[in-house]
């Protein structure tokens, strides 16, 4: 995990709300799969593209604002938020300090979700214009869907998932002991992470419910994605906790947000 969370290959966007913005040349890879899972089977129609290029393009600013939505709460309850990048798992919020109450953490990790939440809402609205072509409908039935799994998916609690920081805010507020309650949080992240590898080996062998082998393997690698995440995370809070004190600048943090798996499945 560490070398992709390093993100050496960015491409710089600019800002929103000053907090730099980028793109991981991984994104471009599920930004094409994404599209031409929309597009299918219609691959030899241009209408069709330009549609399924909007929508994917919607879908990624949707998961930047979920992550800008984390990223504005944190800085209005003091931690320093010093970029936002899209990759190909969802996005990541790089953070130079960590919240320092629970209450604090609770709000910054609610925003993401409860943001998404309210975009898919939106997006559904529009379905109730009386008059709309039917690829158009599918295509804004997707993005609401999508927004609202991104929603539900990142709200497991499992940390760095949204649910994991809620779920360590809850235990943090608790036992008053942020560093116990670290622990357990990315513990049961880590164990979350296991499970969704060994389901995601059980679907590309069992293929159950409909499900493909990509659909196995894309779930396997998210969970092998959060595994390592919590792992790294579980190490970096040990040597925080470890006397001597490292100093303030070398205390980081990231917030993830994570597609579903069934991000890749066409609507």
């Amino acid at each position: 995990m560490t070398e992709l969370v390093k993100m050496g290959r960015t491409i710089y966007l600019g800002r929103l709300f000053g907090i730099p913005f980028r793109l991981h040349f991984t994104w471009f890879i599920i930004f094409f799969l994404v599209t031409g899972l929309l597009v299918y089977p219609n691959y030899t129609r241009w209408f069709y593209w330009i549609l399924g290029i909007g929508t994917s393009l919607l879908f990624f600013a949707s998961v930047l604002a979920h992550e800008l939505a984390h990223s504005l709460v944190g800085r209005a309850n003091g931690v320093k938020i010093s970029s936002i990048t899209l990759f190909i798992f969802g996005g990541i919020a790089r953070m130079t300090s960590e919240v320092t109450k629970p209450g604090a953490e609770f709000k910054m990790a609610i925003a993401g979700p409860v943001c998404s939440l309210v975009i898919g809402g939106l997006f559904a609205l529009f379905l109730l214009i009386p008059v709309m072509p039917e690829p158009i409908k599918m295509m804004i039935t997707w993005l609401a869907v999508m927004n609202g799994m991104l929603a539900a998916f990142n709200l497991v609690p499992g940390f760095p998932l949204d649910g994991g920081r809620v779920f360590r805010a809850v235990l943090w507020s608790a036992t008053g002991n942020y560093y116990r309650a670290s622990r357990i949080a990315t513990r049961v992240g880590q164990g979350f992470g296991y499970l969704l590898i060994i389901g995601g080996i059980l679907i590309v062998i069992l293929r159950p419910f409909g499900l493909t082998w990509f659909d196995g393997i894309w779930i396997a690698f998210i969970g092998w994605f959060l595994s390592s995440a919590a792992s790294a995370s579980y190490r970096q809070i040990s040597r925080q906790e470890t006397p001597p004190a490292m100093p303030d600048t070398e205390i980081t943090g990231t917030d993830y947000s994570v597609l579903p798996p069934d991000t890749e499945r066409e609507k």
